[in-house]
């Protein structure tokens, strides 16, 4: 298909967009509801006393969940018209509906168990984990069948019309099902329970939001050409040709010793150059220190977080803004570290080694961001960590592109990095050998044998 077909090419139908986000809404809750499986599983096998703060978050969420999405039974679009269309539905959607009002009920019902068991460790525990079970498979069911039965039906008989009176009736504010307003709500949710779940958990996965272009990537912010860098007689980079244009995330992938990272330090100036050039923003790299680098807006995110131990999370923040000095601005911005990464400021006053792996994560990239970055590089950011912080972390990734930091992504796990890229370089033994769109590495087939699995 040539590029102006391409451009030309009809846009996602209403139908499409609104099975779409809500399987979304689906695999969001899927999460939730394995890892409240884990958490039982801890409380009974383990004998591990629940935290009453993380399932009162967890309940708030699924709550939320059915408020936001449906209100009420009776609002519920998608019900009323696949009803009216198809009859036959009825006895189904009449069933379904009730169970929004029941597990509103058994909701309630589990908050009051929940408090018993607090107060009466470990009795109790077996009333409210049994409830916790039934509540869980419950909701399971109702997804199942909304996703087996309800969707395809409504596909079948519901016209374009009907689907956009679905997507308009979803909010009150008349913004599509899932606006950013909403969407910012459930992140907002979500946040929370991640800051309170034992990082041993993994089980919430990664669901990337349709990859956004940069609005301004037209401009090249960095170009290297024909890189090469060796270690003692050993040349580990050869001939390196890469472009970083300004507002995009590019991801770098490749096996381990490839020359990913020695890469970065070559960007940061803490390798050197054997041959070939790096040209930042008009400026020949080659005659900038790796400090002016980091004045000049090149801040890196070392591989192993490297925060420093024995200071507090305070200090190293403030160290992350050691160029700029002390002033309004940094204190300003120490605020908004805060309020991006809110366990910083519970554990600010700790020292920076008592963090868990995530929670150092979050500080080496408080403290780059205090740099106030033009090009972030990013050394695999999720290297350790539980799939539950890895969300929490991609999803900040993709939070900074949205306030305009072009970000270099080096990541082991080759499905999040490119699924998140606009572009990107796989690097096999110090070479470039494909490069390409986040979608064409995604789909080429080897880089799908040698790097996803498939």
């Amino acid at each position: 298909m040539s590029e102006q077909q391409t451009e030309m090419a009809p846009a996602q139908s209403r139908s499409e967009q609104a099975v779409r986000i809500i399987v979304h809404e689906h695999q969001a809750l899927w999460r939730i509801l394995d890892l409240l499986d884990q958490l039982l599983s801890d409380m009974n096998i383990n004998e591990q006393e629940p935290d009453e703060r993380l399932f009162t978050k967890i309940f708030d969420y699924i709550e939320h969940f059915s408020e936001r999405v449906h209100s009420t039974p009776t609002d519920i679009e998608l019900y009323k018209r696949l009803g009216d269309k198809h009859p036959e539905s009825l006895p189904l959607l009449e069933k379904l509906s009730k169970g929004y009002l029941v597990g509103h009920e058994k909701l309630l019902e589990l908050r009051k168990l929940l408090t018993t068991c607090m107060e009466n460790w470990p009795d109790g525990r077996e009333e409210f984990s049994h409830a916790l079970a039934r509540f869980t498979e419950a909701l399971r069911k109702h997804i199942r069948k909304e996703e087996g039965v309800v969707i395809p039906r409504a596909r079948k008989v519901l016209s374009e019309e009907d689907w956009e009176q679905i997507i308009e009736a979803r909010d009150i504010e008349n913004d599509p099902l899932f606006g950013e307003r909403v969407r910012e709500e459930f992140r907002d949710l979500r946040h929370e329970i991640i800051n309170y779940t034992p990082e041993r958990f993994g089980g919430l996965g990664l669901k990337h939001a349709e990859r956004v272009s940069a609005p301004h990537a037209k401009e090249e912010m960095l170009a290297i050409k024909g890189l090469a860098t060796s270690y003692g007689q050993i040349e580990v980079l050869h001939d390196i040709d890469v472009r970083i244009n300004s507002g995009e995330i590019v991801s770098l992938v490749g096996a381990n010793g490839a020359g990913k990272s020695t890469l970065l330090m070559s960007i940061s100036g803490l390798q050197p150059m054997d041959r070939g050039s790096m040209v930042y923003r008009g400026k020949d790299l080659a005659k900038v220190q790796a400090d002016q680098r980091v004045a000049e807006g090149i801040v890196q995110v070392p591989e192993g977080r490297q925060v420093f131990k024995d200071l507090s999370v305070h200090d190293n923040l403030l160290l992350g803004a050691y160029t700029r000095g002390r002033s309004q601005e940094v204190e300003d911005d120490l605020e908004r570290m805060y309020t991006k990464f809110p366990i910083l400021r519970q554990k600010r006053h700790n020292l920076a080694g008592e963090l868990s792996g995530g929670q150092q994560q979050m500080l080496a990239m408080g403290r780059a961001l205090m740099a106030r970055p033009k090009l972030l590089l990013l050394d695999e950011p999720s290297m350790g960590l539980a799939p539950l912080i890895i969300e929490e972390i991609f999803d900040i990734i993709k939070e900074l592109k949205e306030e305009g930091i072009t970000i270099f992504l080096v990541e082991q796990n080759a499905s999040q990095a490119l699924a998140l890229a606009d572009r990107g370089y796989v690097l096999e033994t110090g070479k470039v050998v494909i490069e390409g769109t986040g979608r064409e590495l995604l789909s080429n087939e080897k880089v799908r044998e040698a790097y996803l699995g498939m």
